[in-house]
């Protein structure tokens, strides 16, 4: 089913009367511009698998199988960074595919050529959420570092015919960019932009929920008494002061103490306690 809009023309039906008055056309989305049935079912599989995740780690795991499974995109990448500037310096991004043994000489030669980081790049991905090297070249001559990324990294080194950028807004105002690359050309065409521009508004509303760690994330899910525990841990109290608060046997609280580090996956009462000070647990 594709997505129209149909013009109504109102008038007059009496005999002889000629009088008609047209409504005024509205004017598509730029976000369901061409979306099919499909288009939408395939945004709902992504949002789908995205959607249990527990934290910024396991929602990027899930972003980038996800696109790679759905757009038939095999080499992904999840670059995020405080700022829209400082992305591309991400010491530590999650790569699928070839972008593995892509990011050494990336980091080290690429990084500030990278075509998505160009002014015009950076009006789409802003505006829209998407930006495709077929769209940034249809535009006119790219600036010169980025058309010897284009040229000479991705083309020629990595045969990367396909290349987009899909932008995501995370928690505390950070911003992301899931690289996605094939060598097939032509794999994001039209549908397949729209589609995308549609998660990146959909995903992005998912991401700023999410806590930047796993540790963080297992804090919310903990019980009740679990996070008296905790905070008392954070106020530096021993498992015999917070056996007495708590009305509890000393071997008790020990137990719970322990329970709490595997949970969270700290390694000491010490990071526990500095972990529940940062989320003012």
């Amino acid at each position: 089913m594709i997505v129209t809009v149909t013009q109504s023309t109102l008038g007059d039906s009496s005999e002889g009367s000629s009088k008609t008055t047209r409504s005024t056309p509205r004017t598509r989305s730029p976000l369901r511009a061409n979306l099919h049935q499909a288009d939408y079912e395939r945004a709902f599989d992504v949002l789908e698998a995205c959607a249990d995740a527990a934290c910024l780690p396991d929602f990027k795991e899930r972003a980038v199988d996800a696109l790679s499974e759905h757009f038939e995109l095999r080499h992904v990448s999840f670059f995020a960074g405080a700022t829209f500037h400082t992305i591309f310096e991400d010491a530590a991004p999650l790569t699928a595919g070839k972008t593995a043994k892509m990011l050494p000489e990336y980091q080290d030669r690429w990084a500030r050529y990278d075509v998505f980081g160009t002014p015009a790049a950076m009006r789409q991905l802003v505006s829209s959420g998407l930006s495709s090297l077929d769209e940034l070249q249809s535009m006119g001559h790219l600036p010169a570092g980025a058309d010897a990324y284009v040229r000479y990294f991705l083309s020629s080194t990595w045969r990367m015919n396909t290349a987009a950028a899909l932008r995501l807004e995370l928690n505390s105002g950070h911003t992301a960019l899931l690289g996605m690359f094939d060598p097939e050309p032509g794999k994001i065409g039209p549908s397949e932009a729209a589609t995308l521009r549609l998660l990146s508004k959909q995903m992005s509303a998912m991401a700023r929920g999410l806590p930047a760690s796993r540790p963080q994330a297992a804090l919310t899910r903990l019980s009740a008494r679990q996070r008296q525990v905790v905070q008392l841990v954070a106020d530096g109290l021993s498992n015999a002061q917070i056996a007495e608060i708590l009305s509890l046997a000393e071997d008790s609280v020990k137990k719970y103490v322990t329970r709490i580090l595997t949970t969270t996956g700290c390694q000491s009462r010490m990071e526990l306690a500095l972990l529940a000070r940062a989320q003012r647990i």
